[in-house]
């Protein structure tokens, strides 16, 4: 076989591995390393048979809303809580998938733009914008779902501690908080931030005037914590930037109605509001 037909028999038989080593064109890797994340045709047609709605809080409102956009996207890239159900083995599929996803944006982020020697195709760039949003809901989940809860995203003035939701521990709770599950629960992501911003003012020589101050000035963390806070979530901010440039190519190319690139949009939505209530807006 000649090295086209060979690349594209592997992607056929949706061995990607071997793919990612003999395809030689850089939509073709980038198309294998999707599928090593666990994007592909296959797993598109299994997900569209299974529903990722909205969970309502189960205690009435101590777990507050439920963000699913991880959840659609787990469940498209099979990874979900059904697809894998020990957390310790799922986490580290979505390490592993957020890694691929990676790779395949690395080929072809550096060709977006007609300033490119070899510009990105459309379909070049869609995929890319997929690899962007996916990876970057993957990251968001790795960084905030984890069951742990906290009443506020900062800890309390009094004694530096952050409160865990009256019902943490309840039979109705843990039904639906489960880490690396895709749903973020806002207690889920307070409680992350909470004890982020707790270690944060714990490690400062002098916290007297963070405290006295607050940890917030109008919609940022205080400049004293800002950096040791928010600089773990500087991928964020990059998935952010990266996905925005390849949204105004697509854009140009072609319309982004559909349900096919909702999520998409989703993810992105998604992100910014969690950047924007955790306090690190640039």
């Amino acid at each position: 076989e000649s090295d086209a037909n060979a690349c594209n028999s592997a992607i056929d038989a949706r061995d990607y591995e071997t793919a990612k080593s003999i395809c030689t064109h850089r939509k073709d890797k980038a198309s294998a390393l999707m599928g090593l994340a666990g994007y592909d045709i296959i797993n598109l047609l299994k997900s569209s048979g299974t529903s990722t709605s909205t969970l309502t809080d189960p205690t009435g409102s101590t777990l507050g809303k439920d963000d699913n956009i991880g959840a659609s996207i787990l469940n498209i890239l099979q990874l979900s809580v059904a697809d894998i159900a020990d957390k310790n083995t799922r986490a580290a599929a979505i390490s592993s998938s957020r890694t691929n996803l990676d790779s395949a944006s690395a080929l072809l982020q550096s060709s977006l733009g007609d300033n490119s020697s070899s510009p990105l195709t459309t379909d070049e760039i869609l995929l890319n914008t997929f690899a962007i949003s996916f990876a970057m809901q993957l990251n968001q989940l790795e960084i905030f779902d984890n069951k742990t809860t906290s009443t506020s995203t900062l800890p309390s003035v009094n004694n530096l501690s952050c409160t865990q939701v009256s019902d943490y521990a309840s039979t109705k709770a843990r039904v639906v908080l489960i880490a690396m599950d895709g749903h973020l629960w806002a207690a889920e992501r307070n409680g992350m931030m909470c004890n982020r911003i707790k270690n944060a003012v714990d490690a400062l020589a002098d916290n007297t005037t963070v405290v006295s101050a607050s940890f917030k000035q109008e919609d940022k963390l205080h400049f004293h914590i800002y950096d040791t806070v928010c600089d773990p979530l500087e991928s964020l901010t990059t998935y952010l930037s990266d996905l925005a440039l390849n949204l105004t190519e697509l854009k140009k190319a072609i319309s982004l109605s559909g349900d096919n690139t909702k999520v998409i949009e989703k993810a992105d939505n998604s992100t910014k509001a969690l950047m924007a209530a955790v306090g690190c807006v640039k």
